[in-house]
């Protein structure tokens, strides 16, 4: 545990464009945020130092374990799958006497010699040939919401060394492989490290600003994430031999994994004790970190449930604002999903009416570098303007500029025989789209959470996100397998649309005056430009005592502030004690009072 954090007290808020802008941010201008931003990592800033440097990490190893796939995966150069007309299509006999149709043919051409030696799959199609993404997808999913779970309630530091704990045999899986469904399964292991290590990073971020540079935080972390995912696509190709694809990159990436092992456990320190401050400051009680909540329902009963299923359920399914932007999460990432399999497989092979051929791997290189550098190095601005002037415009334009660099695909793919140049442009867009709107949609889970359960809904919203990976790889596949590549394409870019549609139509802004938390006035500042000032405190005493609000409290909370505040209008049944003092038992069977907004 760290001995010494820092945390600001919030300054007295005024009203400056309270009606008109609609941001937590807002009440600060672009200048007087960076200085408050650097008021508050100044205490931390060796590790955010070290924190910056792990996302760095996690971001080059996710690269160079996905990089080198379709060469491991590639299309034979030798053995095609079939599929003839249907005027072509007999019935054939087997050894046995059983007759049947063939669905597809493999052809093979005469005294042919594959370029590589790890060619397991390649008569397969589009959907198998991406499954290490399905199967990379699905367990980053599920373990996201995990790692929110695990992080609220054990904390940060841990989660980040066990994921990279998990890491250690997805090098091994690669090189010692002997077949195809070896190499896929080590994504497994690659879905769980991202999860753990990366969501972990962006909760101990946002614990270092506090929520109304929720944003900010976010989209520095992404963009030193996505920024090195860029650089080592460029490292990534430089040091892949086409012929073995199952070697440098992946010492390299066991380098990577030890250096963080041992960084992760002697120097990183835990940032926990920052979010129990955040809701002791803003609530002006002593906030927990509980496993158990209580919900009243509509007849005035109680019932208890776990914190961590209450999150995963109101985000998902309770608040319409948290719904759709678990949508446009799902979907942006199943635009990554078609970035990193299908794109590169399309580019690499050539069109399939043979307009233009195969492109060489640097031009592949620098097609997914025009992806991810942009979706790099745009996300700390976007996410800093989505702090100050809102989410909703800032994701729905976002998820615009993404259709509209599918409709680039999509012409350049169907009409131009030198396809590269639209190609770069059209990864240009969509890693611009991508950045738009990335970040904010992780602040904008931020202003609807409170910080004892934050992270949980974090976990939520990104379990849905990179849900998107695996349904972008394998619907694409598919598509592209039933019906061409350009249809999937079609398909993906529809799909954005809607989503852009929804965030439009549903999406509520959370106000500062909307938000029980932030509009508190604390004795200690007199204006809207008091500095913001820090104090240290111990992980053993977390404790603090606030003079009595000279304003009444607020009424009682539902179980979740829908944009971000509800009150309850339910009676209290005869003998109960209101709800915002109800008892109920945290971990180890103690007894505490309810998180910030229960």
């Amino acid at each position: 545990k760290p001995s010494c954090v820092g945390f600001p007290p919030f300054a007295k808020r005024g009203t400056r464009g309270i009606q008109h802008r609609m941001a937590l941010g807002q009440g600060l201008g672009i200048a007087e945020s960076l200085r408050s931003i650097w008021t508050l990592i100044r205490p931390n800033f060796a590790q955010l130092l070290i924190v910056l440097f792990i996302v760095l990490s996690v971001g080059s190893s996710a690269k160079f374990h996905l990089f080198p796939m379709p060469w491991i995966a590639s299309q034979s150069q030798c053995r095609s799958v079939a599929s003839p007309p249907q005027s072509a299509v007999q019935s054939v006999m087997d050894a046995g006497g059983n007759s049947y149709t063939p669905l597809t043919y493999i052809k093979e051409k005469p005294g042919c010699t594959e370029k590589a030696t790890v060619y397991w799959f390649v008569e397969e199609k589009f959907t198998i040939t991406t499954a290490n993404l399905v199967f990379f997808g699905v367990s980053k999913a599920v373990c996201n919401f995990l790692t929110g779970v695990a992080a609220d309630t054990f904390g940060r530091k841990y989660a980040i060394l066990i994921g990279w704990i998990f890491a250690i045999p997805m090098p091994f899986m690669v090189i010692y492989a002997n077949n195809w469904w070896s190499v896929a399964t080590s994504n497994l292991f690659l879905g769980i490290q991202q999860s753990l290590v990366w969501s972990s990073t962006i909760f101990l971020m946002i614990d270092l600003v506090g929520q109304k540079h929720s944003g900010a935080a976010v989209g520095l972390n992404e963009t030193f994430g996505y920024t090195s995912q860029a650089i080592t696509t460029v490292i990534a190709s430089a040091i892949l031999d086409p012929l073995e694809p199952r070697t440098s990159n992946y010492w390299v990436l066991l380098g990577i994994i030890i250096l963080n092992i041992f960084i992760a456990a002697f120097l990183l320190k835990e940032s926990r004790p920052l979010a129990k401050a955040e809701e002791d400051e803003v609530t002006r009680k002593d906030a927990q970190f509980l496993f158990n909540t209580k919900l009243q329902w509509p007849s005035g009963r109680y019932s208890e449930a776990s914190v961590a299923k209450s999150a995963f359920i109101y985000t998902s399914f309770v608040n319409p604002s948290l719904t759709v932007v678990c949508f446009a999460g799902l979907m942006i990432n199943f635009l990554s999903g078609f970035a990193f399999s299908l794109l590169i497989k399309w580019t690499k092979d050539g069109s399939e009416d043979g307009l233009w051929g195969p492109i060489d791997k640097d031009t592949v290189a620098n097609i997914s570098l025009c992806y991810g550098i942009f979706k790099g190095v745009l996300q700390f601005i976007c996410g800093f303007l989505g702090d100050r002037y809102g989410r909703k415009w800032v994701i729905a334009g976002g998820l615009s500029v993404c259709v509209f660099a599918l409709i680039i695909f999509i012409g350049v793919g169907d009409t131009q025989p030198n396809p590269a140049p639209g190609f770069l442009a059209a990864a240009s867009f969509l890693g611009i789209g991508t950045a738009i709107m990335y970040s904010t949609a992780l602040a904008a889970v931020c202003d609807h959470a409170d910080p004892t359960w934050r992270s949980s809904a974090l976990g939520t919203y990104r379990f849905w996100r990179d849900m998107g990976y695996a349904a972008g790889a394998l619907i694409t596949g598919a598509v592209a397998d039933w019906i061409g590549i350009l249809w999937s394409v079609g398909v993906a870019a529809m799909l954005t649309a809607l989503s852009a549609l929804l965030i439009a139509i549903f999406y509520v802004e959370v106000r500062p005056e909307d938000d029980i938390y932030h509009n508190r006035e604390l004795s200690s500042s007199s204006s809207d430009d008091a500095p913001l000032k820090t104090r240290a405190m111990d992980a053993s005493a977390l404790s603090y005592s606030y003079p009595k609000p000279s304003m009444p409290q607020p009424p009682a909370q539902f179980p979740f502030p829908a944009y971000g505040n509800r009150t309850s209008t339910q009676a209290v049944p005869t003998g109960m004690p209101p709800p915002a003092m109800m008892q109920f038992g945290g971990p180890g069977g103690s007894v505490g009072a309810y998180p910030a907004g229960f």
